[in-house]
């Protein structure tokens, strides 16, 4: 009869802790784990105080260790010294939850923001055109251009460091008379250089190819305002939605806005 033997070979040890043979022997290959014994068949064979260490191996990957620090915690640190680790660990799991967070709530402003798009949008389409409610707005400057000027990959690279997850976010082209376009994004709790006020907006949504594209339509935006009787007060606003084109990828999404003191006016 063969002697049952207490400990177990790399595949059974793979299968208990859930993991791939190859991480296993990854770990060996870096000094963290190595087996009980091996055998005269040459099998890798793995005890209780394998087991416990492999646990505790996965515990700190988990954590976000690298094998080089897990390898100094099981080795030599004290409790004293592997305490600020772990707290650093914590941190890092805070941003980490942080950063899911903005993922998920922009994956629903844009599933929430494409089932608003009309089902047909040109630029000669009126039914585009709408008065819409928004609450105050705070923007933060990112950068100013001339109005003949379009935007460019150069600007991009030049004004590179004023702002994150630039296609994540609505770019606000705010036109005045001044012959100045200033580029804003939403303000996030930082500095607030200019805030829409709350009230009724003329809106425009439309889709188009290119840049050039807008500048007429900003024209015709104003003439039905116009007709309309409309009364246009502050700056025009374009609001730029790149984000929009992963559901129509040959063109870009843009809103116009000006805000209107006598909304009664088109009912």
């Amino acid at each position: 009869m063969n002697e049952l033997k207490d400990e177990i070979t790399i595949s059974e040890l793979a299968q208990l802790m859930q993991v791939s043979v190859h991480q296993i022997r990854y770990f060996e290959e870096k000094g963290v784990l190595h087996p009980a014994y091996t055998g005269e068949n040459q099998y890798r064979m793995y005890g209780m105080d394998e087991v416990y260490r492999l646990a505790h191996i996965l515990l700190l990957r988990k954590m976000g260790l690298s094998v080089q620090v897990i390898k100094e915690c099981l080795s030599h640190l004290t409790a004293e010294q592997i305490t600020p680790i772990f707290r650093q660990a914590l941190r890092d799991t805070e941003a980490e939850i942080h950063r899911l967070q903005d993922t998920k709530l922009f994956i629903e402003k844009l599933l929430d923001e494409k089932e608003q798009i009309p089902k047909q949008v040109s630029q000669a389409t009126e039914g585009t055109y709408a008065i819409v409610q928004r609450e105050e707005f705070p923007l933060s400057l990112w950068f100013e251009m001339h109005e003949a000027e379009s935007l460019s990959a150069k600007h991009l690279i030049q004004h590179r460091n004023n702002i994150s997850n630039l296609f994540e976010a609505d770019i606000h082209y705010v036109h005045n008379d001044s012959g100045i376009v200033g580029m804003y994004t939403k303000a996030e709790g930082g500095q607030t250089d200019l805030t829409l006020p709350s009230g009724s907006y003329l809106s425009r949504t439309l889709f188009v190819e290119n840049e050039e594209g807008v500048a007429a339509t900003a024209q015709e935006f104003y003439a039905y305002a116009e007709e309309r009787g409309y009364m246009c007060s502050g700056p025009l606003i374009i609001i730029e939605k790149s984000y929009l084109s992963l559901f129509t990828p040959d063109q870009l999404h843009y809103e116009l806005l000006s805000y209107v003191s006598n909304p009664e006016v088109g009912e």
